[in-house]
This record gives structure tokens, C-alpha cells and sequence, in this order.
């Protein structure tokens, strides 16, 4: 959250300089945009119940988001991300031994947002709040696998194999900050840092995490 605080305050002081006036005006104002983004997971080590232990790794996800502007300053939007990361277990079975293991995590987020653009320019820093839930699949069996069958659009009727796996959704919120820059009245841009929280429960309580992202878009009108 320190973090977070900092990064806007810097944005801000930086860009409150007589450069400003020499910016021109956003293109904001009452249109629609949508956009890609590319997003960066900070790894961080968790600490749960009995001495164990989960490590996730540094990775790479991304995701889409599609908005629209009230007016130059606020911004109401819907965004959809996915990263698949690694993970290490470590747990005490015994005073005598740990059991160590590894994974594959997969994050997907749905979440609601709203954006707060300090200036009427068109590179500006901002400040960023959103709500939402996350699924989380660990990709570790909890049972053995069935026969299922379903219909395919595309290759008809199939069956295989699904093996269940230890997953949950969890209500998620994060706050972040930024900067952006729209380039002309068609093309945007923007980059910055969020923290991100996600109420796991199972031990660890609620798993906070940083989320570097640097993101492209299109107005539609």
C-alpha cells in the first residue's frame, strides 16, 4: 500500500511542473475505449498453518479491459486477466521430515474498476481501485479422473478424461496507480503498479501481491 502511495505521489509532483501547459487536452471526454495489457507478477513466499510454506515465482500474464469516460478525470471500467506462475510446497509431516512439492498455479480475475485521472491532459497520472473475483486452480489432483463427454462445436460430439483439481474463487481488491498517455484521438497508452489482495482462507488468510502492468487501447468514438 506504501508502495502504491509513493508511486502516485511522485507521478503526480513530476508531471505538476509549467510543463504541463504545454500538453494538450485529453481525448477522454464521454467515449468508449478497450485495450491489452501485459501484466507482471511479483513472486512473494507465504507462511501457513503447522510451518508450512508456499514459494510463487516472478511471471507473465495479461489481460483486456474495456472502459468508459464520464469526463476527463473519472473512468468506470471491466477488466479480465489471467497468469499461470510455478509454485513450491514446503510442509512439515513429521518432526523428523518435510515434504516438499511443485506446481503450476493458474490466476484468472474479473473485476470492476474505477480510474481517477488527476489532469485534463493527455498524459496524466492516475490513481486506480477495483473489486472483483479471482479462480484459483493449483493443477493439483484431489481425486481420480472420470469419463466425461461433451458437445464441440467444432469437432462434435467428444469424450475424455477431466481430473478434478484443488481450485476456488475468492473475492479480490486491489488499489494502484499510474501514469497514461493518449497518444492521439484514437490511441492510448499507460503503465503502473497495483497491489493486488485475494481472500484465500485455507491457512494463509489473505494473500497480497504486487502487479506491474503496461497496457495499449483503441477509443470507439
Amino acid at each position: 500500500m506504501m508502495r502504491v502511495r509513493s508511486l502516485a505521489g511522485v507521478l503526480v509532483v513530476l508531471l505538476s511542473m509549467n510543463a504541463v501547459a504545454e500538453i494538450p487536452n485529453s481525448y477522454r471526454t464521454e467515449r468508449w475505449e478497450g485495450g491489452f495489457r501485459l501484466l507482471g507478477l511479483q513472486g512473494q513466499t507465504l507462511n501457513g498453518d503447522r510451518g508450512s510454506e508456499v514459494r510463487i515465482d516472478d511471471d507473465i500474464g495479461f489481460g483486456f479491459d474495456f472502459a468508459y469516460n464520464l469526463d476527463e478525470h473519472v473512468q468506470f471500467g471491466f477488466a479480465l486477466e489471467w497468469v499461470d506462475t510455478d509454485f513450491r510446497t514446503s510442509n512439515e509431516i513429521d518432526p523428523a521430515g518435510r515434504f516438499e512439492g511443485s506446481g503450476e498455479l493458474e490466476m484468472t480475475t474479473m473485476a470492476l474498476n474505477g480510474t481517477y485521472h488527476f489532469f485534463r491532459k493527455a498524459l496524466t497520472p492516475y490513481v486506480q481501485g477495483a473489486i472483483g473475483a479471482t479462480y484459483l486452480d493449483t493443477n493439483v489432483p484431489t481425486g481420480p479422473s472420470v469419463p466425461v463427454c461433451w458437445w464441440d462445436p467444432w469437432w462434435g460430439y467428444y469424450c475424455g478424461y477431466d481430473t478434478p483439481t484443488l481450485s476456488d474463487t475468492v473475492f479480490s481488491y486491489e488499489v494502484g496507480a499510474g501514469i497514461r498517455l493518449d497518444v492521439s484521438d484514437r490511441f492510448f497508452m499507460r503503465g503502473g503498479y497495483s497491489q493486488q489482495w485475494l481472500d484465500v482462507d485455507r491457512g494463509v488468510d489473505t494473500l497480497d501481491q504486487g502487479l506491474w502492468r503496461f497496457g495499449i487501447g483503441w477509443f470507439f468514438q
